[in-house]
């Protein structure tokens, strides 16, 4: 009988220390699922966003503006080119007369292929002299 109870006792340890062990892997398993949802939720965030950002970018590169094209088709704009601090670089600006409205258009070399002054010292206000 002493016999016989140990190795019950011996499989009751047995089916406990299963238990514990099985408990232990599922707990593991769900740490690693939740692991993984995480990760790949934020890479999934950063991709998601570099491609929304870079749709954006390039459909308003694209993009005509229909306030440039009504402008320029009616022949009342002025086109002002300003020179950056490189001399080489123009800045342009649309203006509309009729509106009032400026447009930043874009910054290419200047018409004139020639280098403008550049300026040595920055403009000041003076009373006259």
């Amino acid at each position: 009988m002493n016999a016989v109870s140990r190795l019950a006792g011996h499989a009751t340890r047995m089916r406990v220390a299963d238990a514990r062990r099985d408990q232990r892997r599922w707990h593991e398993t769900r740490a690693r699922f939740w692991h993984l949802v995480v990760v790949s939720t934020f890479f999934l965030t950063v991709i998601g966003a570099g491609v929304y950002l870079g749709t954006v970018m390039v459909i308003g590169a694209l993009r005509t503006s229909p306030g440039l094209t009504e402008l320029t088709a009616e022949g009342r704009t002025g086109r002002i080119a300003r020179s950056l601090q490189d001399g080489k670089l123009c800045r342009y600006i649309l203006f509309d007369n009729k509106t009032a409205q400026a447009v930043e258009d874009r910054i290419a070399r200047c018409d004139d292929g020639t280098s403008k002054p550049k300026r040595q010292t920055p403009a000041t206000f003076s009373w006259g002299r």
